[in-house]
């Protein structure tokens, strides 16, 4: 019966997971472009990539991670001869793309989608297709060891081997992940089988088939992810303690080792020989981006982590609605409840099997470290990186779950309660793909065949490539710092031949500072301009945020038009003298307080900028700008530290500097008490013109280490200023 069940599981797994494959637009998984430009450089006959930071390729960081997966696939396409023409003309890329961002009303989609991608599938599409199923059947493997590592652990419980097994199954963002082109969708299949096998080896003994069988998946797992050396030590262990394994376990224990020397250890070698790195990540984080948070920070991002452990699609920027993840987090607090109290009942009875669950708890806390660690150095705070780990996951899960299934007093209550949550995670599973997936990702939501009644008429011609033919602006005539101004601009695609323009629109001040922008291509940047057809009509909805250090007092204005990212050449509008159409006027008010310009940014939880001031904004070369900075004190200071003033040319050019230590020294500072500081800037007298940023911060003199922001950020923009000729 419990195989039946079992097999169900996994029958309604690949359901669901070809259902992901197929709704969920090509391209559109975290980073599946770069994975996919990873096995396409392999199936066409290249050699493993040498990364090289400030190099653009079709793998981007990606090129950084053991290879077997990408290995994996290309020999697949190569075996069955499937296409592989460009894959930039399969997945054309969003320029404009919003990685991480779900709040953005643009630009959510990595790539453009169009006919060329419909089924049948045909070409480079459908061999991604193909890459994605065999995605979905090693995700499989996962599903099928989660049982197998339940019943090695819990004999005597065969019943969890199908719930972990399904838990495992049902998550949304593990049926998201392997449905993509993406090593993740390996590595959790790895890390589950060489779990269940260490299991096997520790409870029931092992041979040498066996640890052939486990030093091989282990190096197998090294190849794939880094995250798989989590599995080395714990595999070790489960060889030194194995059951009946006598005086051989020194030998089994030798011979693992060599397995993981000999299957693995050329990778580690070639990372050193070429990085001076043995696993490659100071390359890596130089491609992907460096950070430096502390435990802090990462606690900030909870929420962002705990999302992404049961599903955040896209490129991290779709979302499901916010009552399923208040429901999840309610639904875990009650998990880890009941399973201290099924852990705290078992050790009343004197039967709790502590080496069990403390191995279980012991691996789930190496990836975590491993995560936390990884996390520190750049932005990964998702938890789908802990899916090597799912399946012990899992089975606290239903540990703690079925506790409380168990306070029933009929069997039927208590098999429905246990499997409800089960089942809604499959409902998840199978309802996010056609509700909150594929929706993003479709133009004709913003499609329109007449314009609302309080459109404010246009009728602009952009040559005879596009028209605006009206807008919507909001009818306040005073805004904030803090504030979003939302607009709505109504196009019309002419017919004339074009390039594939893009749309921009910025919140300008009266010094010609521009406040906030957005760039897209034509609905929401799904389409270009190209793929516009001749008199479709559509409406761009527009969010532009003020910055909470926008200057005040001051008058707003709104000015679009459309560009050529390449060559940075704009349409001009018909009949206006100008390259852009401005619309619209708006006083910018200064929020309440006591201080210009009121703010509250936080440096190091210490220090906190509570108001500012900058004269002049516009500037010529040679000029002096002065800033004015009040800053509170939230926390006693053993230390002194220095405040760093620059006009600043990102990313890291600097025009005009002032470092200067307060008047009153910071360890001296009273905690509450406000103390406002001047800096003088002086500017070069061969600063270009344009717009500069004014970047702030505080550094301690004798170590130089900068106190950070809540973001991870070691340096606030405050502002811009403009020079002129």
């Amino acid at each position: 019966m419990r195989r039946r069940a079992l097999i169900w599981v996994l029958v309604a797994y690949l359901f669901l997971g070809t259902w992901h494959s197929v709704l969920n637009p090509i391209c559109e998984s975290s980073d599946e472009y770069w994975h996919l430009g990873f096995v396409v450089h392999l199936a066409q006959g290249g050699a493993l990539p040498v990364q090289q930071p400030g190099r653009e390729t079709s793998w981007r960081q990606e090129g950084s991670q053991p290879p077997l997966y990408y290995w994996l696939q290309a020999q697949i396409a190569r075996g069955l001869g499937l296409p592989l023409e460009r894959l930039d003309a399969a997945c054309p890329r969003n320029p404009h793309a919003n990685l991480g961002d779900a709040t953005q009303i643009a630009n959510r989609n990595l790539a453009l989608h169009g006919p060329w991608q419909a089924f049948p599938w045909s070409g480079m599409v459908l061999t991604i297709h193909v890459w994605r199923f065999v995605s979905v059947l090693l995700g499989a493997l996962a599903v099928w060891g989660a049982a197998w590592l339940a019943r090695e652990l819990f004999p005597s419980r065969p019943g969890w081997a199908v719930a972990v097994a399904a838990f495992v199954a049902f998550n949304p963002m593990f049926l998201f992940i392997n449905s993509a082109v993406s090593n993740d969708a390996l590595i959790t299949p790895l890390a589950t089988l060489v779990l269940a096998l260490s299991a096997r080896v520790w409870k029931r003994g092992t041979t040498y088939k066996g640890v052939l069988l486990l030093g091989g998946l282990s190096a197998m797992a090294a190849l794939t992810k880094l995250s798989g050396l989590t599995l080395w030590p714990w595999a070790a262990l489960a060889l030194l303690f194995s059951a009946e394994a006598g005086t051989r376990r020194w030998r089994y224990l030798a011979l693992f080792l060599l397995l993981l020397f000999v299957g693995s250890g050329w990778w580690f070698w070639r990372n050193w020989q070429l990085y001076h790195d043995p696993t490659g990540l100071n390359v890596m984080l130089d491609i992907v981006g460096r950070r430096h948070a502390s435990l802090q920070d990462l606690l900030r991002e909870g929420e962002g982590f705990r999302r992404a452990f049961w599903g955040v699609f896209g490129g991290m920027n779709v979302l499901m609605p916010g009552w399923v993840y208040a429901l999840l987090d309610g639904w875990t607090l009650v998990v880890g409840i009941g399973w201290l109290a099924f852990l705290f009942s078992r050790w009343r009875r004197k039967v709790l099997d502590r080496q069990t669950w403390g191995a279980i708890v012991g691996y789930i806390a190496t990836v975590f470290v491993a995560l936390v660690r990884w996390t520190m150095k750049t932005l990964a705070s998702q938890g789908r990186l802990m899916f090597p780990a799912l399946a012990p996951i899992g089975l606290i899960w239903w540990a703690g779950w079925e506790w409380w299934a168990q306070r029933w007093p009929h069997r039927w209550l208590r098999v429905g309660t246990a499997w409800t949550p089960l089942a809604f995670l499959a409902l998840l599973g199978f309802l996010a793909p056609p509700l909150w997936i594929a929706p993003v990702y479709n133009p004709d939501r913003v499609r329109v065949e007449s314009l609302p009644s309080d459109v404010e008429r246009a009728e602009v011609a952009f040559d005879d490539v596009v028209r605006l033919l009206g807008y919507r602006l909001p009818q306040a005539s005073t805004v904030h710092p803090g504030e979003d101004v939302d607009i709505r601009l109504y196009f019309e695609r002419l017919e004339g031949t074009t390039r594939p323009w893009s749309l921009f629109v910025h919140l300008v001040d009266d010094v010609g500072i521009i406040l906030a922008q957005e760039d897209r291509y034509p609905f929401l940047g799904l389409l270009d301009m190209p793929r516009v057809p001749p008199h479709a009509r559509w409406e761009e909805p527009v969010r532009l945020h003020i910055p909470e250090t926008a200057v005040t007092p001051a008058r707003l204005h709104m000015e679009m038009g459309f560009y050529d990212l390449k060559t940075m050449e704009r349409l001009p509008p018909a009949g206006l003298g100008e390259d852009h159409v401005s619309l619209g006027s708006w006083v910018l008010q200064s929020n309440p307080g006591p201080y210009p310009n009121p703010s509250f940014f936080v440096f190091g939880d210490r220090i906190a900028l509570v108001g500012f001031d900058i004269h002049p904004r516009r500037l010529r070369p040679g000029d002096t700008l002065q800033i004015t900075l009040y800053w509170q004190c939230l926390a006693s200071m053993n230390h002194d530290y220095v405040v760093f003033t620059h006009v600043l040319e990102p990313p890291q050019r600097i025009w005009g500097q002032q470092d200067k230590a307060p008047r009153v020294p910071t360890h001296a500072w009273e905690v509450g008490k406000v103390y406002a500081e001047t800096y003088t800037l002086h500017l070069k007298e061969d600063t270009p013109p344009g717009l500069y940023e004014i970047e702030i911060g505080w550094y301690r003199p004798d170590t130089g280490k900068r106190l950070r922001l809540p973001d991870g950020r070691n340096f606030l923009y405050l502002s811009r200023v403009r020079v002129v000729p």
